[in-house]
């Protein structure tokens, strides 16, 4: 059964420190998880874990964007205006390696959308997706890899992951115009998410306080610290 979790608007800080607590929570170790950021506040970014902090930083100021942090997981730089930000959260031990997983997912999203009338196209080559840029701080949305779903010629889903031995956080951005806090399109990926796992899917679980307040106490020693930030 894959869990569709609801939290109370958080920001930037309290959403990457809510799934860094739930891809590493004992109780739930067992649970496929799939969760849609509820935003508090204005726009925001996250850059990828590998990614260089001072050259990311200046792109940030020249947007106006003051409150941005280092995500868990690689990729590049990406900007959370209105676009549906999500997570999943599953064990996997089966033979399909991270960019094949990625490719797979992109995939059954791609024929959820097209199931309701919307069509994306994916991008290049299948192999070419990257789990961290090395350091370059690059647009995600400005570079697209292979797996991506795209609209014409513009990127507008990409995603990065992250293994904890066999449990896997991924962490995903739709950047499609009516994304954010759309039932439908909610609905899609959770369906295709299913479909990968071969599970059904149960929505509207709330998260336990517990865990709610951990990741606060993890939002303010670590994602919203310099020390974690400016990272490299």
């Amino acid at each position: 059964m894959v869990k569709v979790l609801s939290s109370a608007p958080l920001d930037v800080y309290a959403q990457m420190a809510l799934d860094d607590v739930l891809v590493q929570e004992e109780s739930l170790k067992t649970e496929d998880l799939c969760r849609f950021f509820n935003w508090r506040g204005g726009p925001c970014a996250t850059f990828g874990y590998a990614q260089f902090y001072q050259s990311c930083k200046a792109q940030f100021e020249a947007l106006g964007i003051t409150e941005y942090t280092r995500r868990p997981t690689g990729g590049g730089i990406v900007l959370h205006r209105d676009d549906l930000t999500f997570s999943l959260i599953f064990n996997y031990g089966g033979a399909l390696n991270v960019r094949q997983i990625y490719d797979k997912l992109h995939g059954l999203i791609k024929e959820g959308f097209e199931r309701s009338g919307i069509k994306f196209d994916s991008y290049g080559a299948q192999s070419d997706y990257r789990p961290s840029p090395g350091g370059v701080s690059s647009s995600c949305f400005n570079n697209p890899v292979g797996g991506d779903l795209m609209d014409g010629g513009r990127k507008i889903l990409g995603g990065a992951m992250r293994r904890y031995g066999d449990r896997i956080l991924y962490q995903g951005s739709l950047q499609y115009k009516g994304g954010r806090g759309n039932g439908e399109f909610e609905s899609i990926i959770a369906r295709a998410f299913g479909d990968f796992l071969g599970r059904s899917v149960l929505s509207g679980e709330a998260i336990p306080s517990a865990i709610v307040k951990e990741a606060g106490r993890l939002a303010r020693e670590r994602y919203g610290s310099q020390s974690w930030i400016g990272k490299f």
